[in-house]
């Protein structure tokens, strides 16, 4: 009797190679056989940071991605990855996008929502550091959610800021105490939060009927938490004041000092990879 082929391998590509890609990519080498993964390439912006790495692994040039055999894309880079090759990407394969701050453009949430109705790849959003967001995406669906917020604190060397925050920010270091840099709706903080707000970003998907402009962000500067990055989410469910049902969690994630991502996201994106096949021409919590 001919012994039955082994089931092929589902190939993945990593977008990016700063802390979080080298961890995926290190994680896909060392655990993914076992588990039907395989890495397929790395690119970085910066190609150089590639060196380390054997030269079939690199991808030197986005486009010529179509070229390589490959079934998931990971982007953990920056927004503009997605907002300039995503539809690409989703032409050819299922893409995880790492930096949901970029889906807070309408014409690009747009185009890659639209990229993956026709191609039949699924867009996936990690949830990184978001507690509860199966919770909340019931809560959504069933239209009993009122209101979302995500209040995230860390230390000052911990943000990678734009315009008028990276100014508030200098403040705030100069000032030495705690800040708060932002509080407002969230679509116009992610251009000017790009890799910091990115657990926001997850929130606004999860609860596409409040979206970008429903959930209510705050983004606090606090030098006396160097070691660790606090994620509050507060959800408030529809009923009259006073009665209506609120829930709090509050997640304190360790971190290297004047690290953007936490040790525990990092073990999150694994489990999102992991979790990335099966679900068709759509947008996908991970």
């Amino acid at each position: 009797m001919a012994q039955a082929e082994a089931p092929r391998c589902r190939r993945v590509g990593i977008l990016g190679y700063g802390q979080l890609g080298q961890f995926l990519a290190g994680q896909l080498l060392a655990r993914g056989p076992p588990l039907g993964l395989a890495l397929a390439f790395v690119w970085a912006r910066d190609e150089g940071r590639l060196r380390a790495l054997p030269p079939p692994l690199r991808l030197p040039d986005l486009r010529l991605l179509p070229q390589r055999e490959v079934d998931l894309v990971v982007e953990v880079a920056h927004p503009c990855v997605a907002q300039e090759h995503g539809e690409d990407i989703l032409a050819h394969a299922d893409f995880m996008l790492g930096s949901p701050t970029a889906l807070a453009d309408p014409e690009t949430e747009r185009r890659l929502r639209g990229a993956a109705a026709r191609g039949g790849h699924t867009l996936y959003v990690p949830r990184g550091a978001l507690w509860g967001c199966e919770d909340i995406g019931r809560m959504d669906q069933a239209g009993t959610l009122a209101a979302l917020k995500v209040t995230m604190t860390k230390a000052p060397q911990s943000f990678r800021l734009e315009g008028r925050l990276r100014e508030r920010l200098a403040a705030a270091v100069a000032a030495g105490g705690r800040a708060v840099l932002y509080e407002g709706p969230l679509r116009p903080l992610c251009p000017l939060a790009p890799n910091n707000v990115n657990t926001m970003a997850a929130a606004a998907v999860a609860a596409p009927r409040l979206g970008f402009d429903g959930v209510r962000a705050c983004l606090v500067a606090d030098p006396s938490v160097p070691d660790c990055h606090i994620v509050e989410v507060e959800v408030t469910g529809v009923g009259d004041e006073g009665r209506a049902l609120r829930v709090t969690s509050t997640r304190r994630n360790p971190a290297a000092p004047g690290a953007v991502t936490g040790d525990a996201t990092r073990d999150a994106f694994w489990s999102s990879l992991r979790a990335c096949h099966g679900h068709g021409g759509c947008v996908q919590l991970c």
